[in-house]
Order: structure tokens, then C-alpha cells, then sequence
């Protein structure tokens, strides 16, 4: 297993490979808020030149080890998923990270390419809500007071996700699901499909809370801006530092699972119980 001595070890591994005879694939992370615990993570496979790779044909195997004990390893077989069909995709692997702190991601692909591996930092704890945490009790706005174009970028909206704010369901004694996902300004370009997934998928749980929220308010004020002052007030409260999150929380407004990015297809279906 090779070992990276320092977090610019990996540019230097990139611009190395340039001048080999075998250009290996470079593992880029995605997700943003990794923590000490069993944690869901998200990257991308990438030829030097910067051709994204990856497809549910190319198996990608992680082990991942503290950059300072690379004898402690875990691994993991990662699942892929498009974002654009035939086009983009990412990988998503399970990693039970034990310890704070900097790790690194071997990996390998079924097409037998050379990989370098790439580093993740691991803090003790999310910057948003974890699980096993309540989540906030925070008052969002509703179609009671709020026309539905001021309340999402989404244009096809399923306007029972906007009839209740989040406070209240949260209280009602049913399983939640909150997606934070701005599809008009998205910098990821996941919030739409993301959205249209749980929309899909909401048919199928009619006993179940499903809420969306912009990332951002006053959007179709003249001048808007996407910035951090024009956050919604809920983005805040649950901590978030990028876009896509979903969160799903018990009938007693504890969080059991946090998803950013993306949703491996049946992902969701398994953490409500739809399989």
C-alpha cells in the first residue's frame, strides 16, 4: 500500500504521472463533512487529464487507514451512481472511521488501471447534525404564508412538501425526511435529481413526512445573490457547509441518517424500511 507523507503529496502525484508511461486514476473526494463514526463517503474517479471515469461496470474497492498507521485498515467495496446518465457519476463507499484525524483512501478498479490513492480529513465530530442527535426545532415557511414560486426553485413542484413547517412535523410522531436542495442554483448540480428521487419515492410512504427547503430565501428578489446572506434560516440551524442534505429522522425527531450529494439508487428505500 503506498503512503502519502503530506496532504501536497497528492499534487505532486498528479503532476508526476503526467510524464509516465502508465497515467494512474485519481480518486477525488466529494462529500464535505466527514466525522469519527461509520461514515458515508463520496468521490469521484478521474483520469489525469481530468476525464471523469466510473460506471456501475467499474468496481472500485476502498481500503482506508490512518495516514500515521497504515497497518489499520478497513475495506469496503463502493457503490456507483450516475448524477447525468452515461456521463457523471460517483462512487460511495461505508467507512467505519475510528479516529480523528487525517486517512487515507486506497483504492482499485475491476479494470486493473493503476490508482493513487487520495487523503480525507476526519473530524470528532460533523459540523452538521449527527446522528443519534435531535434535529433542530427550527420554523420554516409554509404555503399558509408563502406563495409556492417564493418557496422553491424546484419547476415542478409537489406542493405538499412546502404545506408544513419542519417544526411541526417533527413533533407528529412520523418518521421525517428534510432535503436541503437549491435546484436553480446548485453548484453540484444534484439538487434536482436528488429532489426528484424523494418526490418519486414519496408515493410509496404515505405515512412518512417529506420536506423540502431551499438552501436559500429571497431568490426572486431583484439583485439576488446565492451567497451566505441569503441562507435560509434552517440551513443554518442544522449546520450545513454545501448542498445537497437529507437528513431522516425516527417518530421522535432523532436523526438516523445524513445523505449528501447523492442517493445511490434504493438507498433511501433501505433507511425507511420500503425494501
Amino acid at each position: 500500500m503506498k503512503r502519502l507523507l503530506l496532504v501536497v503529496a497528492v499534487v505532486a502525484v498528479v503532476a508526476g504521472a503526467c510524464s509516465s508511461d502508465t497515467e494512474p486514476l485519481i480518486g477525488l473526494r466529494v462529500s464535505s463533512d466527514s466525522a469519527v463514526g461509520d461514515s458515508r463517503l463520496l468521490f469521484a474517479v478521474n483520469e489525469v487529464d481530468g476525464t471523469r471515469r466510473g460506471s456501475p461496470d467499474e468496481v472500485v474497492t476502498v481500503v482506508a487507514s490512518p495516514l500515521n498507521e497504515p497497518n489499520r485498515s478497513y475495506e469496503s467495496v463502493a457503490d456507483f451512481t450516475w448524477i447525468v446518465e452515461d456521463s457523471i457519476g460517483v462512487y460511495r463507499a461505508t467507512v467505519p472511521f475510528d479516529s480523528a484525524g487525517l486517512w487515507q483512501i486506497d483504492f482499485s478498479i475491476s479494470t486493473g488501471e493503476p490508482t493513487e490513492p487520495f487523503l480525507v480529513d476526519i473530524q470528532e465530530s460533523p459540523s452538521s447534525v449527527a446522528i443519534g442527535e435531535p434535529a433542530p426545532l427550527v420554523a420554516t415557511r409554509t404555503l399558509a404564508d408563502t406563495p409556492i414560486e417564493d418557496l422553491t426553485t424546484d419547476d415542478d413542484p409537489v406542493l405538499s412538501l412546502y404545506e408544513s413547517s419542519l417544526d411541526d412535523v417533527l413533533q407528529n410522531g412520523h418518521q421525517t425526511v428534510v432535503l436541503f436542495a437549491t435546484p436553480a442554483f446548485c453548484v453540484s448540480a444534484t439538487c434536482g435529481p436528488m429532489l426528484n428521487q424523494m418526490k418519486d419515492l414519496m408515493p410509496r410512504a404515505p405515512d412518512v413526512n417529506f420536506v423540502h427547503i431551499e438552501v436559500y430565501e429571497g431568490f426572486n428578489e431583484p439583485g439576488f445573490v446565492p451567497d451566505g446572506d441569503h441562507l435560509a434560516p434552517a440551513v443554518n440551524e442544522f449546520g450545513l457547509l454545501s448542498e445537497p442534505w437529507m437528513f431522516v429522522m425516527d417518530d421522535s425527531g432523532i436523526v438516523t441518517a445524513r445523505l449528501e450529494g447523492v442517493l445511490v439508487d434504493g438507498e433511501l428505500e433501505g433507511i425507511l424500511g420500503l425494501e
